[in-house]
Order: C-alpha cells, then structure tokens, then sequence
C-alpha cells in the first residue's frame, strides 16, 4: 500500500508504513529545451511508482525540488540550496519519520547517470553524508540513499547510444522526458561533448564548459527509449532498496544486541 501527502493522517496511521521514501531533486537549467524542473518532474514519477512497486506498505514524501546545484549557480531559473541547509533539511525530515517510528527511509538522491559508479552520488553530493550520520546517531535507523539512473546503469548502457558520455541534459533524460511529457520538451536539441572530461567540472562553472547547457547528445533521444528507460529505472531502483534493507537488518540486530551487551556488563 502506498500512502502519500494526500492521505489523511488517520489513513497513514491505518496503513503503518514499513519504509519512507524521501525524492530529494533540482530546479537548474537543462540546455534549451528542457525545463529546469526536469530532475524534479522525472524524480517524481519515478519514485511514485517505486512506492507501488514495493512489496510492503509505503509513505512516499513529496519531492523535494530543490537541492545543491554549485555547478550552475547564476544560470536562468536555477535555484539552490547550499550544502549545509540541505543537510539539515535531509536530517530534520528523516527524524521526523523517525518519531512516527518509520524506521526504514530510503533518499532517491536526484537521477544520477549510467557512469555505473555507486559509491558517490552525482546529485546533492552532500546527502550522503547526511544519510551515514544520521545512521550513526539513532541505533534504530535504517536510512539509506540511491540513484535510479545509476541504479539502472547496466540497461541504460543497452538503450542508449551515449549513456557512458552524458553528463547533463542528454539523450536520456530527454528520453524519459519525452515519454513522459513530451509537450515540456523543445525542438532545440543540440548536441554538445567537451573534449575534455568532467572532472573539468571541479575547476569551472558548468556554463563556461557548456554555454549551451548541454554535455551529451539530445538530439538523438526518444520517447521509446524514454519508456524503456524510465521502468528499468523503476525496477532496478525498487530491488536495490529491497534487497538492502534486507543485508542491513542483520547487522543493525547486532549492533543494537552488542550495545545492550555493553549496558548490561
């Protein structure tokens, strides 16, 4: 059973959410033809549909549309948090599920990419250490953090030509953009890749690499691979929170079986 902000208390009550989804997304520019809700609106759908997806009751957040976007701070529409605020913000929402004893919460952190890489979010970077802190604070916590398109990043690289080489506002998110909406979606769809590679990115604005806002190849992007884009994320993202859920609750036992230990010697 899914639960959302449209719910009653009384209905939430009565569906005893197991696990809490948190969508924590960017308003930034997305080059000329997407709208620079785009992370947002796609975040949003997915992690919907996840909370369908799972096989135990769930309370899915309203997304969060703003997080950290450094990289494009001045551009047109982009509208951000800073590090420390989001972080706080991630903390006093997780705690909040924790006093109605949601104990399971899972972060969808932004979108991601198909680079394959899970051990450092592409978006809001500064989540997850807000995640592992608030894990190391409350013993009966179960907080973890995932990105859909890197959690899918293996179908990815099979349904798009250039899934490897994008980096912002490329064929795949004007794909799922496309299946999705494709009335928010321009004609404008040139393609931009820098010759050099992101890391580029720690060293200047996303705007000086990219005037046109675009790393990657929109031009080639289409509603069908947005589709099948959009359920592999879907999947892949809903078996990645289930599956370690279910590694952590051992070892979350011990640790709380260990500390009781310690209290009673």
């Amino acid at each position: 059973m899914l639960c959302t902000w449209e719910n009653t208390t009384r209905e939430v009550a009565i569906a005893e959410p197991e696990i809490a989804l948190l969508p924590v997304a960017t308003t930034e520019m997305q080059g000329q033809h997407l709208p620079v809700g785009s992370k947002c609106f796609i975040l949003d759908a997915i992690s919907r549909r996840v909370g369908e997806t799972l096989p135990c009751s769930t309370y899915l957040l309203p997304t969060l549309p703003l997080g950290t976007s450094g990289l494009h701070l001045g551009t047109p529409g982009t509208v951000a948090l800073g590090w420390e605020t989001l972080a706080s913000v991630v903390r006093d929402l997780v705690e909040s599920l924790l006093a109605q004893r949601i104990s399971k919460v899972a972060v969808l952190v932004g979108l991601g990419d198909a680079s394959g890489g899970a051990a450092w979010p592409s978006d809001n970077f500064i989540v997850k250490t807000a995640v592992r802190q608030l894990n190391y604070d409350h013993q009966e916590l179960q907080a973890i953090w995932v990105q859909p398109f890197r959690a899918a990043w293996t179908d990815l690289l099979d349904i798009f030509e250039t899934a490897d080489k994008e980096v912002h506002a490329g064929e795949v998110i004007t794909s799922v953009m496309l299946h999705l909406a494709p009335d928010l979606v321009g004609e404008d769809r040139s393609d931009h890749v820098p010759a050099a590679g992101p890391e580029l990115l720690n060293y200047a604005p996303f705007a000086r690499v990219c005037p046109g806002g675009v790393w990657g190849c929109p031009s080639l992007a289409s509603a069908q691979k947005g589709a099948q884009a959009f359920h592999a994320a879907v999947r892949h993202t809903a078996n990645y929170i289930v599956s370690t859920f279910d590694s952590l609750a051992p070892m979350k036992t011990c640790q709380g079986a260990g500390e009781r230990r310690s209290g009673d010697a």
